[in-house]
């Protein structure tokens, strides 16, 4: 997102918040402030950790097709394409 973009972003939030009585500002504050510290401590993950997740199992496309076939439950015919 562009400065330009995410400055009329923030400005038309503002317009929201400035009438806010002094006391709600400030438990605003507070929560962004948590948010950031919270974000600080979250672990960055990365994609590779979920290299392999899904496993194989062995089968062939067609097979896998079929499992998958079995598995679904559906109000309605399947049709074949």
């Amino acid at each position: 997102m562009t400065s330009t973009m995410l400055r009329s972003r923030l400005e038309n939030r503002w317009n929201s918040l400035k009438y806010l009585d002094s006391n709600s500002k400030i438990d605003l504050i507070t929560m962004l402030t948590q948010s950031l510290k919270d974000t600080e401590k979250q672990k960055k993950i990365s994609a590779s950790e979920f290299y392999g997740i899904w496993g194989d199992d062995g089968m062939d496309d067609d097979e896998f097709i079929e499992a998958l076939r079995a598995e679904r439950a559906f109000n309605q015919d399947i049709v074949e394409l």
